[in-house]
């Protein structure tokens, strides 16, 4: 039997090593979402748990306009801004000997603060989300440890401040 596995690394856009991922190298758009304490979540049903708002982008999109389209299709949110906060880097590793491509993805991660939740009145389409919900801790079971990592630096990001 044939394993992948996924490593993921962060970078935050403070660091340094950030001009190493240009906007037009991001294929994936993340948003963590603050309703005041509370981080908004969703799930899907081929998902293995709950995950942030995430989307491939489109031809013609920029991964902005992915991150507002998935805020709204996914959670039914309208940020009045989204805060650049850095960039997922994944690296798919094959198992060894089973020819397994690796492939690299890269997620730019945002964050926002929202004082309305229309998904209380205007649920999302129930074939793209199940469930959307909002946490104060991590909710379980999460997809994978990447988000775990992102809502660390989100809540790092709040605390001292993005600029």
């Amino acid at each position: 039997m044939c394993e992948t596995v996924a490593e993921h690394s962060f970078v935050s856009r403070r660091d340094n090593t950030f001009r190493e991922f240009p906007p037009a190298s991001a294929q994936l758009a993340m948003v963590v979402a603050f309703y005041g304490d509370l981080t908004v979540w969703i799930r899907k049903a081929d998902a293995a748990g709950w995950h942030f708002p995430t989307s491939g982008r489109k031809s013609g999109e920029t991964i902005l306009e992915v991150a507002k389209r998935e805020l709204w299709e996914s959670a039914r949110i309208v940020p009045p801004r989204l805060d650049l906060l850095g960039a997922m880097r994944y690296a798919g590793i094959g198992s060894p000997g089973h020819g397994v491509a690796t492939k690299n993805t890269t997620a730019y991660v945002y964050m926002c603060e929202v004082s309305h939740l229309s998904w209380w009145y205007d649920a999302p389409e129930k074939e793209k989300v199940t469930e959307v919900g909002v946490f104060r801790t991590l909710p379980d079971p999460i997809a994978s440890e990447s988000v775990e990592v992102v809502l660390e630096a989100a809540l790092r990001a709040r605390r001292t401040g993005l600029r």
